[in-house]
C-alpha cells in the first residue's frame, strides 16, 4: 500500500549519513549531524532506511521537502531530481512536446541541438551515478562478513537478504538508463573503492551482459508484485526491464532478441495485473489503485513532495486561465510544457487519451516561446478518481506510472512483428482491441497491425510517460526518416539531423575531472 511505502520514505528523514558512499561525487551531505558508517549500522532499522534511501533518488531531491538537505547542488532543486531530468531527455528533443522556457538548456533539449555543457544531460547523470554510489554502499556494507562481524541476528539476515534484492534491481535499472541516455560510460560497483580515480569506461554490450545478469539472479527474492509492497521493486519490475532491454537490443548490441522479449512480456501478462477500465485514473491522485501500474514512482503532497516527478508535469503544463485548482486540483500554474501538433493530431475523434486543454489555445506551436501555442496536456492531474481534490494543491499525490500492463500489450505486439517467436499476431490484435475499446474507438485489421501503426498507437497511449526518445531511436525515425515541428530548431522541422544525436554526450564536467574517459563520437 502506498501509506507503507510513505513511511520508508520518512524514514530517510532522521540523522543518519554513511559517510563514505558519496565520496565520488561531488555532492551535498545529506544532514550536517554525521555519523560514522559502523556508528550507524548498529540500529536494525538503518538497513531499511537506507534502502528508502535508495528509491528516493528515483523521486525526491534531498532529505527535507523540496527544498532543504538536498543530494545534489543545483539553482533548482525540482531540476536535480531523477524523473524531471530524466523526462526531460526522453520528451523534450520529440515530436511530443514543446516548451516555452527560454535558456540554452531548454532550446538544446527540444531543438535536438544540445551539447556536453547542456545542465539536464549532466543533472541526470549526476542524479543516476548518485543513486548508484547509494546502492554500492547498501551492497558493500550488508556483506555475510560484514552482518557477522556486527552480529546480526538470523531473522534481519533473512529480511536483509532481500533488501539486497531491492537493491541490486535498482542499481541495475539506473545502469539501464545511463545504458539507453549516454551508452559509454564508467562502470562502478561495489568493488569498486571510494574516492578511486581508477575506473573503466565500458560500452554497451558490457552493461547489457551485465544488467542482464545482475537482473536474473535476484528472481524469487523480491516483494511481492500486490498493494502491500505497493512502490518496491518486484519481479513484474525486473520482467519489463528485461522485456525493454531485449526489445532494443537491435539498437544497444546489434542482435534480434525479440524472442527473449516473448519469453519475459508473458511472463508479465501472466502476473495477474489488469487493464484499468479508466484510462485517466492512472493518472489521478488516487492511481495507487490502479490494477494495471507495475512499477511506479510514489509521491505524496503531505511527506514526499519535490518539484519534479509529477507536480512539475502538472504545474509546468498549465496556465492559470486553465483554473487548474477546480479541474485539476492544483494551485500551482508554470506556463511551461505543452503538446506539439504533432502530437494532437494523432488522435481520432472521440479517443479517451486525447487529454488536452484547447480554449484559448492554437493548435500550431507556431511560436515555441508561447505557452498558448499549442494545446495544454492535462493528462496528469492532483484530483482524485472520485473527483475531490488530492491532499496538497501545491504538492501532487499522483504516482508517476513507471511501467504498466498498456505498455506491455504493445510491446508485445511489436516485438511478434518483428519476427519474434513465441507470440501470435491474433493476440496481439486481441491486446491492441482491448486498449482502443478503453479509450472508446474502434479496434483495427488485422492488415492495419503494422510497426507504423505500432509506433503510433505507443505515442497515443503512453505519451509523456518517458517513452518517446526510446522508441523513435528503435524505429529510426529519431535522427532521420521523420520531422516534426521545431526539429533542429525550425517550425518546418528536419526530417534529418546528425546521428549523434541518438545518444547525449557525458557531461563536460565528467570529462575535465576524469581525463582517461572518451566522449560519445561527434561531441
Amino acid at each position: 500500500m502506498k501509506q507503507l511505502y510513505n513511511l520508508l520514505l520518512l524514514s530517510i528523514c532522521l540523522p543518519i549519513i554513511f559517510s563514505s558512499c558519496l565520496g565520488d561525487l561531488d555532492t551535498v551531505p545529506l544532514t550536517d549531524d554525521k555519523l560514522l558508517p559502523e556508528k550507524a549500522w548498529e540500529d536494525p532499522d538503518a538497513y531499511e532506511q537506507f534502502l528508502a534511501k535508495i528509491y528516493a533518488g528515483l523521486t525526491l531531491s534531498g532529505n527535507e521537502g523540496p527544498f532543504g538537505l538536498p543530494d545534489i547542488s543545483a539553482n533548482d532543486q525540482g531540476e536535480a531530481t531523477f524523473l524531471r531530468s530524466y523526462w526531460n531527455l526522453q520528451q523534450l528533443g520529440t515530436d511530443e512536446v514543446i516548451c516555452a522556457e527560454d535558456n540554452e538548456t531548454m532550446r538544446g533539449l527540444q531543438f535536438c541541438q544540445w551539447n556536453s555543457n547542456n545542465n539536464f544531460v549532466a543533472l541526470n547523470y549526476t542524479r543516476i551515478y548518485m543513486n548508484i554510489a547509494y546502492a554500492n554502499e547498501y551492497l558493500r556494507e550488508t556483506t555475510e562478513e560484514k552482518l557477522e562481524h556486527r552480529g546480526v541476528n538470523d531473522g534481519l539476515r533473512a529480511k536483509i537478504d532481500g533488501f539486497r534484492a531491492e537493491a541490486t534491481v535498482l542499481r541495475a535499472m539506473n545502469y539501464y538508463f545511463l545504458m539507453d541516455l549516454y551508452a559509454n560510460v564508467p562502470f562502478i560497483d561495489e568493488s569498486v573503492a571510494v574516492g578511486s580515480r581508477q575506473i573503466e569506461q565500458r560500452g554497451r554490450e558490457f552493461f547489457f551482459a551485465w544488467i542482464e545478469s545482475e537482473l536474473k539472479s535476484v528472481e524469487g527474492k523480491l516483494p511481492l508484485a500486490d498493494k502491500e509492497h505497493y512502490g518496491m521493486v518486484n519481479e513484474p519490475t525486473v520482467w519489463m526491464l528485461l522485456a525493454k532491454m531485449y526489445l532494443n537490443a537491435e539498437v544497444y548490441i546489434s542482435e534480434k532478441r525479440y524472442d527473449d522479449c516473448l519469453v519475459y512480456l508473458k511472463k508479465i501478462l501472466g502476473a495477474g495485473f489488469t487493464i484499468d477500465p479508466v484510462y485517466k485514473n492512472m493518472f489521478c491522485a488516487d492511481n495507487e489503485k490502479s490494477p494495471e501500474i507495475i512499477f511506479p514512482l510514489v509521491y505524496d503532497g503531505r511527506r514526499a513532495t519535490t518539484f519534479g516527478g509529477t507536480t512539475y508535469l502538472i504545474a509546468a503544463a498549465c496556465k492559470s486561465d486553465m483554473n487548474p485548482l477546480t479541474n485539476l486540483g492544483f494551485s500551482q500554474a508554470w506556463s511551461n510544457i505543452r503538446a506539439k501538433e504533432s502530437l494532437s493530431t494523432m488522435f481520432e475523434e472521440g479517443d479517451k487519451r486525447a487529454m488536452f486543454w484547447k480554449q484559448d489555445r492554437t493548435l500550431e506551436t507556431s511560436v515555441w516561446y508561447d505557452f498558448t501555442k499549442g494545446w495544454s496536456v492535462i493528462k496528469y492531474s492532483n484530483l482524485k478518481s472520485d473527483g475531490t481534490a488530492g491532499s496538497n494543491s501545491a504538492h501532487a499525490d499522483t504516482d508517476f506510472p513507471f511501467f504498466r500492463l498498456a505498455d506491455a500489450y504493445l510491446m508485445y505486439a511489436e516485438a511478434v512483428l518483428r519476427g519474434g517467436q513465441g507470440g501470435t499476431k491474433a493476440q496481439a490484435l486481441l491486446y491492441i482491441k482491448e486498449l482502443r475499446e478503453r479509450a472508446g474507438i474502434s479496434p483495427i485489421s488485422d492488415i492495419e497491425l503494422t510497426l507504423d501503426f505500432v509506433l503510433e498507437e505507443r505515442a497515443r497511449e503512453l505519451y509523456w510517460e518517458g517513452h518517446r526518445r526510446t522508441d523513435l531511436i528503435r524505429f529510426d525515425r529519431f535522427t532521420r526518416n521523420y520531422k516534426w515541428p521545431w526539429k533542429n530548431g525550425v517550425f518546418s522541422g528536419v526530417a534529418n539531423i546528425d546521428s549523434k544525436y541518438n545518444l547525449y554526450p557525458l557531461p563536460s564536467t565528467e570529462l575535465t575531472s576524469n581525463l582517461d574517459l572518451r566522449q560519445n563520437t561527434g561531441y
